[in-house]
């Protein structure tokens, strides 16, 4: 195989500002996969997709040092490339006399590429690229610097490593990071390792992504928006894990459970009384025996009989039931595999530990109806210097527990319960996914900044690839509120990933804030936003269980439309589904702009106001409504679930769907992937097309009685109920003046 050399010196030198190939210099393509291809050019290696320059890689460095020259053996057929890199013999600190030869495969990889290498003498690498006035979008849950709430990372400098704590965000432990991030030219970066880094995105020219280890292991994954580019970014790390039915509508909880199971069951029974509907409930501490209200896993006297209030939650109000867990055992230390140093956390690496982990839950909390876990308390202070069984180095120990706390609670409730059951943290990290169903935002000020800033964090995980993100409605630090907040923020809570409601200040200090304690009107936008979720599952479950095609349920509009440099700093917006555009209130007064993105946007409330897109626009919503905007030809599914608490009062119900297809112009089509909720999660792809006298929707049989609604310009041309098991061919004559 033919190959070239090229000093890699010359780009550190070159007037490349752009990217452009200098002219005469030598270039050959590397590899090629679909339209995208690796090209080395006058030392760099630029990564194209037809033909627009989409990154641009500079260096590949290990111990800082940049290589003095590279020579390549293009692919073979659907083989790896080989750079051939010859690094300086002051990179060897064992022996100094001679250069050191790294061979870097580039192979191919479903939507992009992947650079490795691992040479033995090597405990720093480096990625550098060419600054080609890109943006990042990414790589940490928590607003940094400062609390700004712009996803957009450009010109920052950003630690890679799971540190949770900093008491200057209004949006404390909101610990959610990740060595892979998004661009608005079109690809994104993973560097697959969880040993610590720091990036200096789009600084001086270049961005740097380093990380503490030997080893390359760095992907590039291209598409034209976020749900092609984590389609291929999910086949690398996992499918994202997937949520059961149940777990999508309002899950209720207490931060301090000292009334123990009669309080819970009385919580349950009043919001009953009030019609309020839930579908599942969790409990925190102290429920159990032993240090720090926790280390016996089991229940205490408070909860005693665990079997009969479980059992009274499920068979009366048909709640699914969680707990609180924490790596932690505080002062409690019989249990194989503890760090010494308070406060004393497990040694996940150790299989002695997980052992008796999934012997504790099994024994008392699985055999008596838990069916997941609230799991907390992962990126708090952390025993990073101390040995772990299985040798992970220092560096890489904050990023790993994470994964490694996911992964055990994961395996336990699977174990136990099969796909049933649900697991959600506060602290992830790439490669968690697969083995956590959700995460929520932190312990958030229960202020209107509190509220701002935790939307602000659900835009930033939507870019890192979790796909279910909910936050702790009302606040965790604050207790009674008022009610326009509650409001506003229940709201945002109903149109978000995970929905769920706390009842009470942190630590049960302040009074308590059940809805109860509220005006009538409170109660009915706590009913109201309940309601809108119950009646959202079939979209919601669709969206959830399709996640590794569609990523995330809450879409940032850069993600959707990265070309559009006004989306790149918005952060109160996003995307709901392929559906719906949410712009929650963050501020007092029932106002605020919403920036529509590309194409004809309606009002959810009333159909018939519609705006075209590229513009902002003023709205004003009471204290009933949260902004909410229908995209021009999509479709969504609602309807009627026989689920959760509503069968205390509501009795026998017959499910039923209700598909709202809203048609764009002549010539456009789309459809929707629907899985079939009644007919054992069975997806099924509902369509919608415009012709230039007609609208049509077809679907196969669906497994409950449907109700289509079809529209055009906020208007509704047609309505037609069919039958469970019955397909669905539907062609609407469109008047002239809609076409």
């Amino acid at each position: 195989m033919p190959r070239f050399t090229v000093p890699l010196a010359l780009c550190l030198l070159a007037a490349c500002a752009r990217g452009e190939t200098p002219a005469g210099a030598q270039s050959q393509v590397v590899i090629g996969n679909g339209d995208t291809q690796v090209i080395l050019a006058a030392g760099r290696l630029r990564i194209e997709r037809s033909g627009a320059l989409l990154a641009e890689v500079r260096s590949f460095e290990f111990n800082f040092a940049a290589p003095t020259a590279v020579t390549a053996t293009p692919a073979a057929g659907d083989g790896p490339a080989v750079l051939h890199a010859v690094y300086p013999a002051k990179a060897d600190y064992k022996d100094g006399t001679h250069d050191l030869a790294v061979d870097i495969e580039v192979s191919k990889v479903a939507g992009g590429y992947r650079f490795s290498a691992s040479p033995d003498w090597a405990r720093n690498t480096t990625v550098r690229l060419s600054d080609l006035d890109d943006h990042f979008f990414g790589i940490l849950e928590r607003l940094y610097p400062n609390n700004r709430r712009s996803p957009d990372l450009r010109g920052q400098v950003v630690d890679v490593e799971a540190v949770g704590s900093a008491s200057q965000y209004d949006e404390n432990w909101s610990s959610v990071f990740s060595s892979f991030y998004m661009t608005a030219h079109g690809y994104a970066s993973f560097f697959d390792t969880f040993a610590a880094g720091r990036y200096r995105l789009g600084i001086g020219g270049e961005t740097e992504l380093y990380h503490h280890t030997g080893s390359l292991d760095w992907y590039v994954f291209t598409g034209s928006n976020g749900d092609k580019i984590l389609t291929g970014y999910f086949k690398v790390i996992g499918a994202p894990k997937l949520p059961p039915l149940w777990s999508l509508g309002p899950t209720g909880w207490r931060d301090n459970d000292r009334g123990g199971a009669p309080e819970v069951l009385e919580d349950v029974r009043h919001l009953a009384e009030l019609h309020i509907p839930f579908t599942s409930w969790w409990v925190d501490r102290p429920y159990s025996n032993g240090s720090g209200d926790w280390s016996k896993m089991d229940f205490n006297a408070l909860f005693a009989n665990p079997a009969v209030w479980i059992g009274q939650l499920k068979g009366t109000y048909g709640l699914h039931v969680m707990t609180w867990v924490g790596p932690q055992l505080f002062d409690d230390l019989d249990f194989p595999g503890v760090f010494p140093d308070p406060p004393h956390y497990l040694d996940l690496s150790n299989p002695d530990t997980v052992r008796e982990w999934n012997r504790r839950l099994s024994t008392f909390q699985y055999a008596v109806g838990i069916q997941g876990h609230k799991m907390d308390r992962a990126d708090e202070w952390f025993p990073e210097t101390e040995p772990w069984a299985d040798g992970t180095d220092v560096y890489s120990r904050r990023n790993k527990y994470l994964f490694l706390y996911s992964k055990v609670v994961s395996d336990a409730l699977t174990k136990a319960w099969g796909d049933d059951q649900f697991n959600f943290a506060r602290a992830a990290v790439q490669r968690c996914q697969p083995y956590l169903t959700a995460v929520w935002g932190g312990d958030v000020r229960s202020t209107w900044d509190g509220l701002g800033s935790n939307l602000a964090n659900a835009v930033r995980v939507g870019f890192m690839g979790f796909p279910i993100w909910g936050s702790d409605v009302g606040g965790y630090l604050g207790g009674r509120i008022d009610e326009e907040l509650y409001a506003r923020w229940l709201e945002f809570g109903s149109w978000s990933g995970l929905f769920e409601i706390k009842l009470d200040d942190n630590d049960g200090r302040g009074p308590d804030r059940p809805p109860w304690v509220y005006s009538e009107r409170l109660q009915a936008v706590f009913r109201d936003a309940c309601e809108r979720r119950m009646s959202l599952l079939p979209y919601l479950n669709s969206i959830a269980r399709t996640t590794s095609r569609h990523g995330a349920m809450m879409k940032p509009l850069a993600f959707v439309w990265p070309g559009d440099a006004a989306t790149y700093s918005i952060g109160d917006e996003y995307l709901f589904g392929p559906s719906f555009l949410v712009a929650p209130i963050v501020e007092p007064g029932g106002k605020r702009t919403v920036y529509l993105p590309a194409g004809t946007w309606y009002d959810y409330y009333d159909p018939q106001k519609s705006y075209s897109g590229g513009q902002t626009i003023q709205v004003s919503e009471p204290l009933e409504n949260i902004p909410v905007f229908v995209r021009g030809n999509s479709i969504y599914v609602t309807g009627t679930v026989p689920l959760g608490s509503g069968k205390a009062w509501k009795g026998a119900v017959e499910p039923g769907l209700t598909i709202t297809a809203t048609a764009g112009g002549v010539g456009e089509r789309t459809y929707f992937e629907f899985v079939d909720l009644f007919d054992h999660d069975v997806t099924k792809k509902i369509a919608l097309e415009r012709s230039p006298d007609a609208i049509s929707v077809s679907a196969p049989a669906l497994g409950a009685p449907a109700e289509v609604l079809i529209r055009s310009d906020g208007v509704t041309l047609g309505t037609v109920r069919t039958e469970a098991g019955q397909p669905i061919q539907i062609r609407v004559t469109t008047p002239p003046h809609s076409q």
